[in-house]
């Protein structure tokens, strides 16, 4: 499967949230709200979630397979990798 993700917001003064990014699937399934946080042992790639009605947060999806987890993990912090390095050379 094709995992491929793009950064569409860096986030600066948001705490341990940096980056939300999308990923496609395939070319055929887009999931968006990806977030990329500061976590101990480095960056963290969350899925999307939702607030139950116990105010408990759940994720609206998550990828089955220990393989699939890591290849979206692998191209998210890939991307957030790649957008920094950019950010750089314009500084």
């Amino acid at each position: 499967m094709k995992v491929t993700a793009k950064i569409v917001a860096t986030l600066t003064d948001k705490g341990r949230l940096k980056a939300i990014a999308t990923v496609c699937l395939d070319g055929e399934f887009l999931i968006t709200g990806v977030r990329i946080v500061d976590c101990e042992k480095g960056p963290g790639v969350f899925m999307p979630s939702r607030k139950d009605k116990k105010e408990e947060y759940r994720d609206i999806c998550f990828p089955i397979t220990p393989e699939l987890h890591q290849k979206i993990k692998d191209a998210v912090l890939d991307a957030f990798e790649k957008q920094a390095d950019k950010a750089d050379e314009t500084e």
